[in-house]
């Protein structure tokens, strides 16, 4: 089955949980726990769509209270038809970075279409279900620790763009995963106690750890495929699922968005798709810089006919070491008609960075091209 012979209308969620017109943050908090969402359409008395309001939207506002409203904090989201495809769709989610999007009609919300209804489909989809997961993990996962803050792991998701994170132990066995979803509370909570000194008797601010409110953890090994971890993950209402070794010690990791990037590779979508996530910069200037070095390299990479390029993402951190000195490190994922290429680099000058994973991108994949030639000669 291909993305483009589904529509919208076959997979959305029709039961909507929708936040509403002058609802306070503390209700939104918990309608998102509740239900397990990461997203909620926000809607007039009429049901008419008026925005969005999700996780990343209030963890950015680092100090607003419970009590504000929910149209403080919405954002203005694209839409759907029941028309479109899920090929249109995966390509829209990955383009604005949202979870879930709304479908419209006549501007009231008829249903919303998030990544997990999408990755449901995948047993559907041979192509894509039967995938390795090797050939579509991003290898060297960011993890966290048991004993450390909840803080902490809230600064790794922001950092990734991800709403959980895999848990390891003292000897970097996974023991758990942290969701987004378990700690709302807690950090919401915290942000809105009163300071140090304006309780009685109150000695010490406590401390959550990871341990405290991680889940159980969500994984299959290095011989599975991808139809294998989404069991799980649809399983365990999961957003990620991690590829361990044999000491079940993670080497991988698959999210969501892994998931429907390589639905986006099986679609007949035209061009390629540039992203980039985590450079929270206001001056376009790099942006426009970073696509124009990206175009040239996929130039290059498209006289390698079988291996075609259609979806190319940037990951980037930023690391301030000391004083004002800044570090880079940026991971790459280019998506091909016959697989998937990664790339990782470091360094203190962001358009060097880019251009070191863009080399080892273009490196990979004539490597391949030459094996797939040694092969057809060998064969013939």
């Amino acid at each position: 089955m291909c993305p483009e012979t589904i529509k919208v209308e076959e997979v959305m969620t029709r039961d909507v949980v929708s936040a509403r017109i002058g609802e306070p943050i503390s209700r939104i908090i918990s309608k998102l726990k509740e239900y397990g969402f990461h997203e909620l359409p926000v809607v007039n008395e009429k049901n008419e769509l008026v925005g969005l309001v999700n996780y990343r939207t209030l963890i950015r506002r680092k100090n607003l209270p419970l009590s504000a409203r929910v149209e403080t904090i919405m954002v203005k989201p694209p839409i759907l038809s029941r028309d479109s495809t899920l090929g249109d769709t995966v390509k829209l989610l990955l383009e604005t970075g949202y979870r879930s999007l709304p479908v419209v009609e006549k501007d009231k919300v008829v249903g919303i279409v998030s990544r997990t209804d999408i990755i449901r489909m995948i047993p559907k989809m041979k192509g894509v279900a039967n995938i390795p997961v090797v050939e579509v993990m991003s290898s060297d996962p960011v993890v966290v620790e048991e004993d450390s803050p909840v803080e902490y792991a809230v600064d790794v998701m922001r950092r990734l763009g991800e709403m959980s994170v895999p848990v390891v132990d003292e000897h970097r066995k996974l023991s758990g995963t942290i969701h987004m979803k378990d700690i709302a509370d807690i950090l919401w909570k915290e942000k809105n106690r009163p300071s140090m000194g304006e309780v009685v008797g109150e000695k010490e601010k406590s401390v959550t750890l990871v341990k405290d409110i991680m889940a159980p953890p969500i994984y299959v090994d290095e011989n599975s495929y991808l139809k294998d971890a989404v069991e799980k993950m649809i399983e365990f209402h999961s957003h990620i699922c991690v590829v361990v070794d044999k000491n079940i010690q993670p080497i991988g990791i698959i999210s969501q968005k892994d998931v429907i990037e390589a639905v986006l590779k099986e679609s007949k979508q035209e061009g390629v798709l540039v992203q980039i996530t985590g450079l929270e910069i206001e001056d376009s200037e790099p942006y426009l810089t970073i696509y124009e070095m990206a175009e040239e390299y996929l130039n290059k990479i498209n006289r390698f006919r079988e291996f075609r390029p259609r979806l190319l993402t940037f990951h980037v951190e930023v690391h301030h070491i000391s004083g004002k000195e800044t570090k880079y490190s940026v991971r790459a994922r280019l998506t091909t008609d016959k697989k998937m290429f990664f790339a990782k680099s470091y360094d203190w000058n962001l358009y060097r960075a880019f251009r070191e994973v863009l080399d080892i991108l273009e490196k990979n994949v004539k490597k391949e091209h030459e094996k797939l030639l040694e092969f057809r000669r060998e064969v013939l």
